[in-house]
């Protein structure tokens, strides 16, 4: 074993967290770690790369959403005395469950009677354990049903494509970043489920209208595409939006007033939202 490990840690404005999870995760990362309001990466390889990708990607987001706002900050690179941390890193990941769906690392024992589902240890950020992440989790297993085809709109880790397959939906992921729909594929055949569909870019290439649309993504990347979501949703479709920080959450249910609200959940500051398509659109 090494004498020494390098970590690295920053912090990120909270409506771009997600955004620099799967960033990090699709670097090939194998271990994340957020706790005192940052986020750490531990490596046995100098993070210096890792680093500089972090910073390339905050400078891209803010010229992508137009703001000045520093989106990352308080970067910090140390060496630390070896001390086995991946088994550290370990003990520290829970399971967790999700009234039927019960989310576990590949080391983790399957738990009986529930829709088991099986995480990449570095997946272990989008595994539910975040708010936004939690409350699509419920709401997929109230609505959505058997043979739906349901469009997963920013894909990420794959997660929520994943949960939907085993709730027996016909289930298609898109994201613009290449390198997502690679990890989620991979995490579907860890899960031994296949995904319709996949494709890198967004909304406006899908071929179909859906049954269900749910998109974890931030609220600025929602206002962008709501009139393809809305064009790509079958009469009395359901819609989840989550990912939205309370802040935001009065333009979106004004943006998305033309369809009913049917249900909502608010953990901490991170806002979730089911609309239903009365009308063709």
């Amino acid at each position: 074993m090494q004498k020494i490990y390098y970590e690295l840690f920053f912090k990120v404005d909270k409506q771009y967290k997600n955004l620099f999870f799967d960033f990090v995760f699709d670097l090939g990362i194998e271990a994340i770690e957020e706790k005192n309001e940052g986020i750490y990466i531990r490596s046995n390889e100098s993070l210096e790369e890792i680093s500089w990708a972090l910073e390339i990607f905050s400078q891209k987001l803010k010229e992508k959403f137009n703001t000045k706002k520093d989106i990352l900050y308080d970067k910090t690179i140390k060496e630390k005395e070896n001390k086995n941390w991946i088994e550290e890193y370990k003990k520290n990941i829970k399971p967790i469950l999700i009234d039927q769906i019960y989310i576990h690392t590949t080391w983790q024992e399957e738990k009986q009677n529930c829709i088991n589902i099986k995480i990449n240890p570095a997946l272990a950020f989008g595994s539910g354990h975040h708010e936004s992440t939690y409350a699509c989790i419920k709401f997929l297993q109230k609505f959505a049903k058997k043979d739906d085809l349901v469009l997963d709109l920013g894909c990420g880790s794959g997660i929520l494509g994943i949960v939907m397959s085993k709730l027996g939906c016909k289930v298609e992921i898109c994201d613009t970043d290449e390198l997502a729909i690679h990890s989620s594929l991979e995490n579907a055949k860890l899960n031994q489920i296949c995904f319709e569909n996949s494709w890198k870019g967004s909304i406006e290439q899908a071929k179909h209208k859906y049954n269900l649309i749910v998109a974890n993504i931030i609220a600025d990347v929602i206002l962008i595409l709501e009139k393809d979501i809305k064009k790509h949703l079958k009469d009395n479709a359901i819609l989840i939006l989550s990912g939205i920080l309370d802040k935001y959450q009065t333009r979106v249910k004004e943006k998305f007033q033309d369809l009913e609200l049917i249900d909502e959940i608010k953990i901490n500051e991170w806002c979730s939202f089911v609309f239903k398509n009365k009308k063709e659109i």
